[in-house]
């Protein structure tokens, strides 16, 4: 059985996380972030990855 994975576009991930589009793409150079999909010229991100990353900020902080 195949799943389907769900992608979130960049606007889409500055709309559940709470930071700036600068410091979206600060966070993935200093690899605090995934790297997103390139599909054609558009960026994206698996619903996964964003929920795992944001509950790495939230076990960092003790």
């Amino acid at each position: 059985m195949q799943t389907h994975k769900k992608f979130y576009s960049t606007n889409q991930v500055l709309e559940v996380c709470p930071f700036s589009k600068s410091t979206l793409h600060r966070m993935i150079e200093d690899g605090r972030w995934p790297r997103p999909i390139k599909i054609g010229s558009r960026s994206y991100w698996l619903e996964d990855e964003v929920s795992a990353a944001m509950q790495a900020f939230a076990d960092a902080r003790g």
